[in-house]
């Protein structure tokens, strides 16, 4: 099971606002769709191992990719592949359905092969040739586009300017070199769109070489159309970036600004340099205005939101987090021990939300003011969350089946027990004066990377792998509470109450109320209704009680998602007549602790986020 993947439903649907106060247009999260997600080892540095404009060498793997909207929506795949020792018949596309991939063919050296395509146990698709292959393999088929709304990070998107398709769906490989490091070539070509510009997560270009593992392809993204591409070098590493549709900010400066903070995140971590090749890919679309997905991919991140979303604390939080996650949750990892993924996320998502949120304080790219706002937004969520009372485990097998608002409450109980033990250990360090003594979570997090590292041999891959028990026993070298509080917060999910100081001299704690965000209706199903239905409505809900209907056909909405205070207004056709619907979108709510800010005291001696 990935580490990740969230959907920002995760939070849309609790975030709140403390009366009064939009406090939640901080607090968002990258999306959670579990199938979306590289697994631990493709995305960072052995992955991809180099990244480059296409050289004038044989491949051994090359693949075309040739969207066209005409006569229908679809992707024409072509792979070449020259590995001749390995056991080539069986062919799976991870994410494919057998019904989509239609038009197979191929050959080797010995000419053409039967090819057809069948259902796996899973319900992928598996092309399977009707005999080995001798030498070098040539195999095409098409990939039917249509089958997930334009909102799926992973879905397959062809209009008529513009196409985004993900590995899962696309790209066939033989089990027997996913894991082999190979010369790749990737080209996307994007003229049956009448478009000249191609991105992917190996970088921007139509035509991008790269050594790595087969596998990364099955997590990678591909898009064409009518785009923009930056690109920056260091002795740090090498970032880019691609843009397709128009933003309410210039990309450029951002893809700049997220190339600081990767590398801040490698010198926190004591990464080697340079770091591995990564690629930010931002894809415009029609979403209100706090209603964006960050999407972890091999090497890259993969970014969708609205014309409207501003660059902001809430998308540089958003992407921070998946940029620490070949550490947090990549190089480090807590594995369970009953074996169920999600009973780690308080770690690979919420300690990661922390430790982003904590650079990015110490880089000047959030204000006192955003991050006291962000740490708002996951007490928002414990305080309206119905399943805040959860302990760890019953919590993770809600999320595990799905359940978004589980994920959610997962999430931000993580960040917020780390807030509180990060806290504890700096205060322990200032009693304590002791030199060399770790007094941030980051330190410990760091000993413990670095001793996996020492237990490595040059040239291998580095991965630790511990227990949450392991993880207790480090934090109680310096903090003697370390233990309690894991039970306390994460174990059995009481409620975080961070001390009165927590946040410095700028803040002072008490008690408040928090709203929790609640449209009245499954916004994502609706968007991805293929003729804009109006899905799930709530009969409870505030969008039923001011008229809302399923089956009312949407024809615009606005609103400010994550802000309760704000209204939303819909504009529906029912029966052949337009319908103005307007409601405060207002759920759960919920007391916890609130931060106010203290008269007279400016920014500079605000210190640093908990």
């Amino acid at each position: 099971m990935p580490i990740l993947d969230e959907t920002n439903r995760v939070r849309r649907v609790l975030y709140g606002s403390l009366a009064g106060l939009a406090l939640a247009a901080c607090a968002h999260t990258p999306a959670a769709t579990a199938v979306s997600t590289p697994p631990a080892g493709t995305s960072g540095s052995v992955e991809k191992v180099e990244t480059k404009q296409a050289q004038s060498r044989d491949p051994g793997l090359a693949i075309l990719l040739r969207p066209s909207a005409q006569p229908s929506p679809r992707v024409h795949v072509e792979i070449d592949l020259d590995a001749s020792d390995a056991e080539l018949a069986t062919w799976r596309v991870q994410r494919g359905s057998p019904e989509r991939v239609t038009n197979v063919a191929a050959r080797d050296g010995k000419g053409e092969l039967t090819a057809r395509v069948v259902a796996a146990a899973d319900g992928a698709a598996n092309i399977v040739l009707g005999r080995r292959p001798e030498g070098a393999v040539h195999l095409g088929y098409d990939v039917l586009a249509g089958d997930a709304g334009a909102d799926d990070p992973v879905g397959i998107l062809v209009l008529e300017d513009r196409f985004r398709g993900a590995g899962e769906g696309l790209v066939a490989l033989p089990a027997a070199v996913e894991d082999a490091v190979l010369n790749i070539t990737l080209t996307i070509d994007p003229e049956p769109l009448r478009v000249r510009g191609a991105a992917s997560s190996l970088g921007a270009g139509r035509v991008r070489s790269t050594k790595a593992r087969p596998r990364a392809l099955r997590y990678a993204t591909f898009m064409a159309g009518s785009l923009g591409s930056g690109a920056f070098d260091g002795i740090e590493g090498h970032d880019e970036g691609a843009w397709l549709g128009y933003t309410a900010f210039d990309p450029r400066p951002a893809i700049a600004e997220l190339a600081q903070m990767r590398t801040a995140f490698g010198e926190l971590f004591k990464a080697d340099v340079p770091l591995a090749p990564w690629t930010y890919l931002f894809m415009s679309q029609a979403r209100p205005i706090g209603s964006f997905s960050t999407t972890p991919r091999a090497g890259s991140t993969l970014v969708l939101l609205g014309p409207d979303e501003a660059w902001g604390a809430p998308l540089r939080v958003a992407i921070a987090q998946q940029l620490v996650r070949p550490w947090i949750g990549g190089e480090l990892r807590i594995a369970p021990e009953s074996g169920d993924d999600a009973q780690a996320w308080w770690f690979s998502e919420g300690v990661a939300r922390h430790v982003a949120i904590r650079v990015l304080g110490r880089l000047g790219l959030l204000t006192p003011n955003q991050w006291r706002d962000t740490l708002a937004g996951e007490l928002s969520v414990l305080a309206t969350s119905p399943h805040r009372a959860l302990g760890n485990t019953e919590l993770s097998a809600l999320a595990q089946k799905g359940n978004a608002v589980a994920r959610a409450t997962l999430a931000a109980r993580g960040a917020l027990y780390a807030a509180r033990e990060g806290t504890a250990l700096r205060a322990r360090a200032r009693r304590a004066k002791q030199e060399g003594q770790r007094d941030s979570l980051e330190g410990e997090i760091l000993a413990l990377l670095l001793a996996a590292r020492s237990k490595v041999q040059p040239g291998q891959q580095t991965r630790s792998t511990i227990t949450a028990q392991a993880w207790i026993d480090a934090l109680s070298k310096d903090d003697p509470d370390a233990a309690k509080t894991f039970d306390s917060i994460v174990v059995r999910g009481e409620p975080v109450i961070l001390p009165a100081d927590a946040l410095g001299p700028c803040f002072r704690a008490s008690n408040g109320n928090y709203m929790a965000y609640d449209p009245g209706f499954d916004v994502e199903k609706t968007r991805a209704d293929r003729e804009s239905k109006v899905v799930g409505v709530r009969p409870d809900g505030p969008a039923a009680k001011a008229g809302l209907r399923d089956g009312d056909v949407l024809e615009s909405m606005k609103s400010r998602e994550g802000n309760a205070d704000i209204p939303v207004k819909l504009v529906v056709t029912r029966a052949g007549t337009k319908v103005n619907v307007s409601y405060a979108p207002r759920g759960i709510q919920g007391r916890g602790q609130t931060w106010t800010r203290t008269p007279g005291i400016s920014d500079e001696r605000c210190g640093d986020p908990p």
